[in-house]
Parts: C-alpha cells; sequence; structure tokens
C-alpha cells in the first residue's frame, strides 16, 4: 500500500461564519466581549460614584458645618470635603477605591437602591480575582501553554521553532495530552510515523476517550502498514463518537486501499449518511491528491479556549496586572477578604441611627434629621409626612403655604436635574432618586463610550482574518452616545408639576 496522505479538512477563512470555527478569531472575539462588559462595568461603577458624591456632597457640608457650630468658613469646609473624598489618593490605591471609599463614608445618606447597588459592588470585588483571572486568559490567549504553537502546526503555519517549543513544552509537561496529538500529526508529516504511534499512545494513556487521538493513531498505523490496528484505532474513535462523518470516511479509506471493498462502500455510506456534501468535499480532495488520503483533525475551538485559562506564570502576571489598575493596594489573593471586610464595615455603618445624617426631602427639599419616608421610600422630614397624612378639606392657611412650597420645590428640582442629566445621563436621574433609570443611562453610556474609545478590540487576533469591524463599533458608539443624550433630553428625570 503506498503512503498514506493527511488531508486536513481545515479550509480557507473566506466567511465570517467560518471564522466561528477559527480559534484566534473565536478568542479574540470572546476576549474583547468579555473585557468590554468589565470596562463598561468598571466605568459605570466609577460614574455612579460621582454621582452619589454629587447628589450628597451638600449634605455633608451641611453635616460638618453643624459638627463645628459653624466655624469654619465654606472654603474650608470644602477642603475637608475634597480631602474626605480623595483619601485613596494618598495610599496610590486602584480606581475602584475611590468608589469602595464613596460607598462607606456616604452610606448613612444613601437610600435603599443606592445601598442594592453597593452591595452588587462589593459582590464584584469579591469574585475580582476569579474575573481577572479570566480576563488575563483572553488577553495571553496566544502566549500561554503553547497554544499558538500548536495552532500553527496543527493548521500548517508553523515555523521550525514553533516545533522545538512543542517538543521542548512535551518534556516538560508530560500530563498534556493535546501538544502529544500535535507533534504526532507533524511527525506523521514527516515520515516519523513510530515516533507519532508513540506519542499518541502517551496521548490516550493520559486521555482514553479521546476519538481524535484514536483517529489519528489510526492514520498513523495505517502508514505502517498495520491495517488492522488502524482499523481498530478508527472503530474506537467511531464508538466514541458515531456521527462523526471523518472516522466512517478515514474506515472506508483504509478499507480500500487494502481491497476490502464492500466494508469500504458501506463504511462512505455511513459517512454519506451523516453529510453527502462534506463526503463529496473529501473525495475531491483526494482525487487532487492522487492517492488514498485520511482526514484529520483540528483542536476543537471550545477546547483550545479552555487550554488558555490554564494557570501560568504569564497569565498569572497579567492578571494581577488587571486586578492592580483598578483594585491596587493590595494583592490580588486578598480579594475575598477586602470584600468581607467591606460588607462588615457597611455592617456596622448600617447600625448608625439615620437622625445621625442629614436628609433631603424629596416633597420640598428642605434638610432634615428626623423623618420618615414616602411609599417609594424616599426621605421625607415630618412637615411633609404630616402633611400627606391630612385630607385636602382639612387644608389650612399653614398647610397651604407648605404646599406652595412643595410645589416650587419641585419646579425648581424638574430643572435643575434635567440640567444634571444632560451633563451626565443618569446624574440628574440619580439625584432625583430615581436610581434604576440612572444607573441604566449611565451603563449605556459608559458602553458608548468604551465602543468609540477602543472600537471593541482591546485585543486582537495573532494571525490575521481580514475582519475589522473597529470603525463600524466606533460610529455604533457615537450612535449611542447620541440616543441617550436625545433620551435625556426627551425624557427628563422629572417633569414640572411631577
Amino acid at each position: 500500500m503506498s503512503a498514506a496522505t493527511i488531508l486536513s479538512d481545515f479550509q480557507s477563512v473566506s466567511s465570517l461564519s467560518e471564522l466561528f470555527g477559527y480559534w484566534p478569531f473565536v478568542a479574540a472575539l470572546l476576549g474583547n466581549s468579555y473585557l468590554f462588559v468589565i470596562i463598561t462595568t468598571v466605568l459605570t461603577f466609577l460614574l455612579i460614584g460621582v454621582c452619589l458624591l454629587v447628589k450628597y456632597i451638600p449634605h455633608i457640608l451641611n453635616d460638618l458645618s453643624i459638627g463645628t457650630n459653624n466655624e469654619l468658613p465654606p472654603f474650608e469646609l470644602k477642603l475637608w470635603v475634597a480631602l474626605i473624598a480623595l483619601v485613596p489618593v494618598f495610599f496610590d490605591a486602584g480606581i475602584l477605591w475611590f468608589v469602595l471609599w464613596w460607598f462607606i463614608v456616604l452610606w448613612g445618606y444613601l437610600n435603599v437602591m443606592e445601598r442594592r447597588i453597593a452591595f452588587v459592588f462589593i459582590s464584584m470585588i469579591f469574585m475580582s480575582s476569579w474575573i481577572s483571572h479570566v480576563g488575563a486568559g483572553f488577553m495571553t490567549y496566544c502566549q500561554t501553554g503553547v497554544n499558538r504553537e500548536m495552532f500553527s502546526l496543527d493548521h500548517s503555519v508553523g515555523t521550525p521553532a514553533d516545533s522545538i517549543a512543542l517538543a521542548s513544552w512535551i518534556k516538560g509537561d508530560t500530563a498534556d495530552a493535546e501538544p502529544m496529538n500535535i507533534q504526532a500529526l507533524a511527525e506523521i508529516k514527516k515520515g516519523n510515523r513510530q515516533e507519532a504511534v508513540n506519542l499518541l499512545s502517551r496521548a490516550l494513556d493520559l486521555e482514553p476517550n479521546n476519538n481524535r487521538y484514536y483517529n489519528h493513531l489510526g492514520i498513523a498505523l495505517a502508514g505502517m502498514n498495520r491495517d488492522n490496528e488502524a482499523v481498530k484505532a478508527f472503530q474506537n474513535a467511531i464508538t466514541l463518537e458515531p456521527g462523526n462523518v471523518v472516522y466512517h470516511y478515514n474506515l472506508s479509506r483504509l478499507h480500500q486501499a487494502t481491497y476490502n471493498l464492500y466494508e469500504a462502500e458501506r463504511s462512505i455510506q455511513k459517512a454519506s449518511a451523516i453529510d453527502p456534501k462534506r463526503v463529496r468535499v473529501f473525495l475531491n480532495q483526494e482525487e487532487q491528491a492522487r492517492d488514498h488520503s485520511y482526514i484529520s483533525e483540528h483542536i476543537p475551538v471550545m477546547r483550545q479556549v479552555a487550554r488558555q485559562m490554564r494557570p501560568s506564570d504569564e497569565l498569572k502576571l497579567v492578571a494581577d496586572a488587571m486586578w492592580n489598575s483598578v483594585l491596587g493596594l493590595f494583592q490580588r489573593n486578598k480579594a475575598v477578604y477586602i470584600s468581607l471586610v467591606a460588607f462588615l464595615i457597611l455592617f456596622l455603618l448600617g447600625h448608625i441611627p439615620e437622625e445621625k445624617f442629614t436628609k433631603r426631602c424629596s416633597r420640598c427639599g428642605n434638610l432634615y434629621y428626623a423623618g420618615k419616608t414616602s411609599g417609594s421610600g424616599y426621605p421625607m422630614c415630618l412637615q411633609c409626612h404630616w402633611l400627606e397624612t391630612k385630607a385636602k378639606k382639612q387644608m389650612n392657611s399653614v398647610q397651604t403655604v407648605k404646599a406652595e412650597e412643595i410645589k416650587q420645590y419641585r419646579v425648581f428640582n424638574a430643572a435643575r436635574t434635567q440640567k444634571l442629566e444632560l451633563i451626565l445621563p443618569g446624574l440628574g436621574s440619580i439625584a432625583a432618586n430615581k436610581v434604576f433609570k440612572g444607573t441604566f443611562r449611565l451603563a449605556v453610556f459608559s458602553a458608548g463610550l468604551v465602543l468609540v474609545v477602543t472600537g471593541g478590540r482591546i485585543i486582537s487576533s495573532f494571525i490575521p482574518t481580514g475582519f475589522d469591524i473597529t470603525g463600524f463599533l466606533r460610529i455604533m458608539g457615537i450612535i449611542v452616545l447620541g440616543l441617550i443624550y436625545f433620551r435625556s433630553y426627551k425624557s427628563p428625570p422629572l417633569r414640572y408639576g411631577a
């Protein structure tokens, strides 16, 4: 029997649909999507913190003024507030430390929804070590675990340096089967089939249920005229994955090469029953090669993606750098303890009586210390609460004056919050206690801003694909920013008379 030829079922990338079976593209796509969400989330929380500062700085100024018996001039009070807000600067902390610090400082002023956001934020810190690890896996996807070298050799675009790197990895990591499989395919192409059998046998010892390894073992054995063993290897692959057309096709080629035409016909019929178009492509390739050709398989995309998340020195270095850029000051492995301490601090702060903090009445705008909450959970002074419980027919002159005060404040607050909303979508909504609406608008604004700045590309495919949509995504970002500002203008947080 003539020497077996190996054909790859990988075709040149000519359409977007084919790219989704192409690991560098998929890894870059998933990585950019993941990092886009993370950056948008971090920016959203930062903007929420800024909005809460703008909202509650007057309350802090009022409390400091009363606490110092009005002895400090306004300018010095503002300096003190600025100093309190910027304390993390003195510790060279990451950007999210500012947000955490602001939540702690403002805790007594926050309403229920704002406190829930703080708990969500701390939960994100709790998971931040894992989040950084996954992000680093996407950023270093071609630098760890010889993934780039494996892909290059698997698709016949590798260099001798890639082969050397892969061989060195196999010697150093004897428990990693996939590099052995790729090296075995390279040895088959060079004619070193016994070496390929040895490598694939080692790989199957590590992963005895891997159908691809059995398929490649059958190819290597067929090239050595060990036909019975090759048949058994192909049959093992079929047993593990009966619906894979490649294994039935390879078995048919082996039977045809040994003139077992009946079994060859049976196998090719089984293959055609699964995917006739693909079988026709294989037959055309074989005709061009003018030899009995066997089909090898590439590493599945999701297996390659999973490999890039394996811990390594490079991945740890990048994960630590990512974590430090947003949550510096401590090591990444302390993230869980930081979040638990933050929960404890907020729990203890929650036991400070509400009367110790300035509140602004949501109806009349007056500052107060002791009061109630409205039906929607917004702060309300005792006077407004008392007025709300009175029937209109009981209205007297005092109540009339108060009602006029409420009306004037609503008109003023509607104009003020609309201006704030146009400065930063979401700022006016949070100032008007429309926290859910404000958070949503801040998230959309953050997403649009990130798209404009990055074009949706934080990392690139290490093998160019010819598809570049960064310009389109930047345009989409501009459209998103325009729409959110238009929405902020057309739908202000409060309306006159509301």
